[in-house]
């Protein structure tokens, strides 16, 4: 039986009395310091936030506002829905009452100016001469309705096409947050008052920004109360005895206060993101918390002999080094977040290192003290007992390990189709007013996102009367893509002077009167559409809300109808459509594959921690099972990415990694103390298992208050953080046990067996051919009258495309001081459409593997991988991916021959070249988010037959990295074309490849059942 300790008060050492009474003293003082920078806090929100600085889009948007005098604050837009089915806006009363409104709501303080359809100015031709001021008020009021709602400068903007549906457009000034606010309560009041027959609604970004600001507040409330009860049920079905619940209630408060204060202090605010720092900071201290008592527990079941403050001073040596070492890892996950160039995400990733750390602090210097005065901590008997379940796991331990693998490949092949299909407001409450004011605003006044065209010609073009119809012409064709709710163009302001007979002017000089009539109104529109020297107009386009996939294609849609109607001049597309989807996505790209940056610096940390590079590439394997798991089920719900679900694959790293330190800390600990050179990974999981789990059941615990956020953005986290932790949790208690159980030799020296090298080579192999199946290239602003990206990539597949194919290939792999080593191959490919390819590699050389047939399937979504070995005269499926490495240990990267990078990159063809008198293609294209490696690729392509000749690939920092040379192009089978040499050469390891291919035949009618796994073994 476990011998009954003394009281706290016993065997108290007087120095670790005073000790333990000093630093509560400080912490509990700096908590009460802490409180009065509480009130500086503030709650933020903007689209903007998830925006990169000094993004050269982002500057283009810039300059267009400068030349068309736009203005930089979103407005407030206000809509007022007639209640009465039966009645209109055109009536007299009503349009007063608007007019009324919109005059007063002008002289609020923050306001600028405002606009609605009773104060819309217009220049109007009648009986009585040339009228411009008021629309309404120069016209009869039985044309009220037909001249409004077919004018596309004021409807659908002002005024729905049933007339039921008005808009107050409120143009602000900057504003900061308080004032913001103040001024959208103001409008709210100010507007009901003043149209109490319509249904009033406020929108536009301020309102977003201002409610979603309220309503963050309301949830940071929430999340600390709710978080604070899941963790405790937790720690009651923990612990027996209310010490535990009595120093987990105070850490958590003094950890909370402090990190808050020194948000506060630093001037970070609370957004989207940085909401979530309470339950972060709770959740971590829990953790560290349940590690300390539950190990408290096991020592004083180990070492009866030992005083309650010994236990409490022997707990707090042995744990020292292992919870610093888990919170690290944490801590690393987010601060692989600096590496972004978006300033809200890297506050958030700094903010949260920042309370992870000061968690472990607070953690550390206030528990233990703490615990001297309290009684000791009573586990319940389940928490502290054995770990029995392990048991069932090392029975099966092999085939645990190849299912969870095997999954786990599954779902991450299932992960490289991810949905890119987000709107950017549905992030917004369900049913919330600002919600429904911005759908109001989508499906009945022209849509919310903007899209500015700017067309640049020569100075005094646009009074060309034949170009403005041109232009009209463009604005109808515009009207007519679907997803496009209005556009506005400089035709539609001329066209609205209706001083002319016709809708547009006939000559120079009819143009120069309009655009002199509308200089006569104080606050001409013409502005916003024509610069000063008449050289460049803008063209208005407001789109629906729609999928960031489908906004994308509306988009190429209107610049390539744009560009087929002004051939001659220069276009160029600004506005949140054109780029916030573009941005998004790019920065969800970094993200989602920024995660290894986290692995390798985590790895690097337990190299030291470990002292041992194989023991801290072992701890990384399991926790490549929460990003497989994350890429998979984000795959097969089609979630939308978003910057905001992206970032959950370096967060759940960090988190994912905790269990694994302490798993292996108390392997190394059992190796160390038994002195064995033998892994018992059992006896580590018997004693380490149980804390493991029950610190992750708190951490999913604190986790799920998620689901009760008023954000589908934090819903969305929460889930996906559940369910990255819930693989975290199978990563290291299920798959690094039964791991290491079926292979102890991943950390003792055992030497490698010759199917392990040729299953990792033919892996590497099938990649490198697939890639040079044909991929598909999108054009990017060609020039007039130039040959574009998508021609020169048409024609680059009419020469090198072929159905099926059969080719030598001799591989030599060059090391920096001139040593060789030779790879021979023969390789068999079929192609029968563009979901339904084959692959069939046979090793020739070197002689250890000869005979090993590798086979690569597509089918569809569905790809399949097989492997011959000779030795044992078995076919196996592969279930490991390729990886970024090196084919064969070769320079070869697969992405080295992917010229159109198909997802995410830009083509853009920089210019033509003449060499020793031949012409070359140069283009370039910008893969930083899609390639691991690299930020740019250039290559050259022959002007004569379109065949590619080099490319010079450049790393993430922009220095040259790689050259690409292929030479040799033979015609082969008629009309085709394959290249004899490719020659790699890295100029920052100096080591190099060259590639030989011969006896190339094409087209010899190979059918697929020459690919099938019973056929790797007959050849």
């Amino acid at each position: 039986m476990m011998k009954k300790s003394k009281s706290p008060g016993m065997n108290f050492p007087k120095s670790v009395k005073r000790l333990s009474i000093s630093t509560l003293l400080f912490v509990f003082a700096m908590t009460v310091l802490s409180l009065f920078a509480l009130p500086k806090l503030q709650t933020q929100y903007s689209l903007k936030q998830f925006l990169p600085a000094d993004n050269p889009l982002l500057k283009k948007d810039e300059n267009v506002r400068q030349l068309f005098q736009l203005s930089e604050a979103q407005p407030f837009i206000i809509t007022a829905k007639v209640s009465d089915d039966q009645k209109t806006w055109f009536e007299k009363d009503k349009i007063q009452s608007l007019e009324r409104l919109t005059d007063l709501l002008a002289h609020f303080p923050g306001v600028k100016n405002t606009l609605s359809l009773a104060t819309v100015q217009g220049a109007i031709n009648n009986e009585d001469g040339l009228s411009v001021g008021p629309l309404l008020k120069t016209l009869p009021q039985e044309k009220w309705q037909a001249e409004t709602v077919s004018n596309p400068l004021i409807s659908p903007t002002l005024i729905s096409k049933d007339g039921k549906t008005a808009s107050v457009i409120v143009n602000i000034k900057s504003l900061n947050t308080q004032d913001l606010l103040k001024l959208r309560q103001n409008l709210q009041v100010t507007a009901m008052a003043s149209v109490p027959f319509a249904q009033v609604e406020i929108g536009g970004t301020p309102a977003v920004q201002t409610d979603v600001g309220v309503l963050l507040q309301t949830e940071i409330r929430n999340f600390v109360v709710l978080g604070f009860f899941a963790c405790f049920i937790v720690l009651g079905l923990v612990f027996a005895n209310w010490s535990p619940l009595i120093a987990a209630f105070i850490v958590i408060i003094c950890a909370n206060i402090i990190v808050l204060a020194v948000m506060a202090l630093a001037g970070y605010p609370f957004s989207v993101l940085s909401s979530t720092i309470p339950i972060l900071t709770t959740v971590d201290v829990v953790s560290l918390i349940i590690h300390s008592l539950l190990r408290y527990t096991e020592e004083r079941k180990n070492q009866p002999h030992l005083s309650h403050h010994q236990l409490v001073n022997y707990t707090f040596k042995v744990l020292l080094g292992p919870n610093l070492i888990a919170s690290t890892t944490t801590m690393i996950g987010f601060l692989a977040l600096l590496t972004v160039k978006v300033p809200l995400i890297k506050d958030y990733g700094l903010t949260a290192s920042i309370a992870i750390m000061l968690g472990w602090l607070v953690t550390t210097v206030t528990l233990f003290p703490l615990l001297h005065f309290l009684n000791p901590p009573k586990a319940r008997q389940w928490a502290w007992s054995k770990a029995r379940w392990g048991l069932y796991l090392f029975r099966r331990s092999g085939v645990w390990a190849f299912l969870i693998v095997l999954v786990c490949t599954a779902l991450a092949f299932k992960g490289q189709t991810l949905s890119w299909s987000a709107r950017l407001f549905d992030d917004l409450p369900m049913n919330h007013q600002v919600r429904l004011s911005t759908e109001t605003i989508d499906k009945e006044l022209g849509g919310m996102i903007p899209v500015d065209i700017s067309i640049k010609g020569q100075p005094d073009s646009w009074n060309d009367p034949a170009l403005l119809g041109k232009l009209d012409q463009l604005l109808t064709d515009l009207r007519k893509i679907e997803g496009v709710g209005s556009v506005v163009g400089l035709p539609d302001l001329v066209a609205a002077a209706n001083i002319h007979h016709n809708r547009l002017p006939a000559s120079r000089s009819s143009t120069a009167e309009v655009f002199f009539l509308y200089s006569l109104s104080s606050n001409s529109p013409l502005k916003n559409f024509l610069n000063t020297d008449s050289s460049n107009t803008r063209v208005s386009v407001r789109t629906q809300d729609l999928p960031g996939n489908k906004l994308q294609e509306v988009v190429s849609k209107i610049e390539a109808t744009t560009l087929s109607s002004f051939p001659e001049m220069k276009v160029e597309l600004t506005g949140m459509g054109r780029t916030i989807h573009h941005l998004n996505n790019e920065l969800s790209h970094e993200l989602i594959f920024g995660f290894w940056q986290s692995m390798a610096a985590i790895c690097l940390v337990l190299v030291f921690v470990f002292r041992s590079l194989r023991w801290a590439l072992v701890a990384c394997i399991p926790n490549l099972v929460p990003p497989a798991a994350l890429l998979g089920f984000l795959a097969l719900s089609e979630t939308p990415i978003k910057p905001s679900v992206a970032i959950i694959f370096s967060i759940a790293l960090g988190l994912a990694f905790n269990n694994t330190v302490y798993l292996l800390e108390r392997l190394k600990l059992i190796q160390k103390t038994s002195k064995s050179k033998t892994l018992d990974i059992e006896k580590a999981l018997w004693r380490e298992g149980n804390p493991c789990l029950i610190a992750s059941l708190t951490l999913l615990a604190g986790f799920s208050v998620f689901m009760a956020s008023y954000f589908a953005m934090n819903r969305i986290f929460g889930f996906y953080m559940l369910l990255s932790m819930a693989a975290g949790l199978v990563g290291d208690l299920i798959l690094l046990p039964t791991m290491l159980k079926s292979c102890p030799w991943l950390l003792t020296s055992v030497p490698w067996k010759k199917e392990r090298v040729m299953a990792t080579a033919a892996s590497l192999l099938i990649a490198f051919f697939i890639s040079f199946a044909p991929m598909k290239t999108y054009a990017q602003e060609p020039a007039a009258g130039a040959v574009t990206v998508e021609q020169i990539g048409e024609r680059m597949s009419a020469n090198l495309k072929t159905k099926d194919e059969e080719f030598n290939t001799k591989m030599k792999i060059i090391e920096a001081d001139g040593s060789s080593k030779d790879r021979e191959m023969k390789i068999w490919r079929l192609s029968l459409g563009k979901k339904e390819h084959y692959l069939l590699v046979r090793m020739q050389k070197p002689q250890d593997l000869k005979g090993t047939a590798l086979l690569a399937t597509l089918k569809g979504e569905q790809e399949e991988k097989w492997i011959y070995l000779p030795s044992t005269k078995q076919t196996r499926r592969l279930t490991g991916e390729s990886g970024q490495g090196g084919i064969l240990g070769s320079e070869l990267a697969v992405e080295d021959f992917d010229f159109n990078r198909e997802q995410g990159a830009k083509n853009e063809l920089k210019k033509q070249i003449e060499v020793k008198g031949k012409k070359y293609f140069v283009v370039e294209s910008d893969v930083n988010a899609t390639s691991a490696n690299y930020s740019k690729v250039v290559s050259y392509i022959s002007a004569d037959d379109y065949l590619p000749v080099k490319a010079e690939c450049y790393d993430k920092q922009g220095k040259q990295m790689k050259v690409l040379d292929i030479t040799g192009y033979k015609k082969v089978g008629g009309n085709k074309f394959r290249a004899g040499k490719i020659k790699i050469r890295n100029l920052q390891n100096k080591r190099g490849t060259e590639i030989l291919i011969s006896q190339v035949k094409l087209d010899q009618g190979l059918k697929p059942t020459r690919f099938t796994p019973k056929a790797l073994a007959e050849d």
